[in-house]
């Protein structure tokens, strides 16, 4: 055998091998990428209450448009007041309603972590994010608890409600006594 078909022999099996290790490579990181995401899909569920998220479009409810008695007036330009032109009349406020007084906010403990807590339309890490809270957010416990089944460290989930009226449920190791 002549020493070029030998040469060209070598260079076609230096071709081979690096197309498949080029291939290995491609196939490692999509391998490496999809489990990443596949082991971040697993495990942010039962540590979601320590990465905070935002409510999903879904869960968010519609709320009646305002009536004539909510609606702002916009401000205006002055108006010069002329014998053509007379100053408008002032618009009288609506007269003020009671609240019930199960509506109105007594904070009672508020957010102890030293970051984001979610609260939950249950009492579970399973049930949808409303809405994470701040530390230090004051909460209005509504005398409602359910035992943590995902722990068996005697923790709870307490039913709070916010200051702007969302009602969820947290953790009681998250929170603490009110302190104004």
């Amino acid at each position: 055998m002549s020493d070029s078909g030998l040469s060209a022999r070598l260079r076609q099996q230096s071709r081979r091998a690096g197309l498949m290790v080029g291939f290995t490579m491609v196939l490692a990181m999509i391998i490496l990428i999809f489990g990443a995401a596949g082991l971040f899909a697993w495990l942010s569920r039962p540590f979601s209450d320590l990465i905070p998220m935002v409510a999903p479009a879904a869960g968010i409810q519609a709320t009646a448009p305002p009536t004539d008695s909510e609606v702002a007036i916009a401000p205006t330009a002055p108006v010069i007041e002329t014998e053509e032109n007379p100053a408008p009349a002032e618009p009288t406020p609506p007269p003020p309603t009671a609240a019930p007084e199960e509506t109105e906010f007594d904070p009672t403990h508020q957010i102890s972590a030293n970051q984001s807590v979610n609260i939950r339309t249950g009492p579970s890490t399973n049930d949808s994010v409303i809405i994470a809270l701040s530390p230090g957010t004051p909460l209005q416990y509504l005398d409602e608890d359910e035992p943590a089944s995902e722990s068996a460290d005697g923790n709870r989930w307490m039913l709070f409600r916010t200051e702007d009226g969302q009602e969820g449920w947290v953790l009681e190791l998250l929170v603490v006594p009110y302190q104004p």
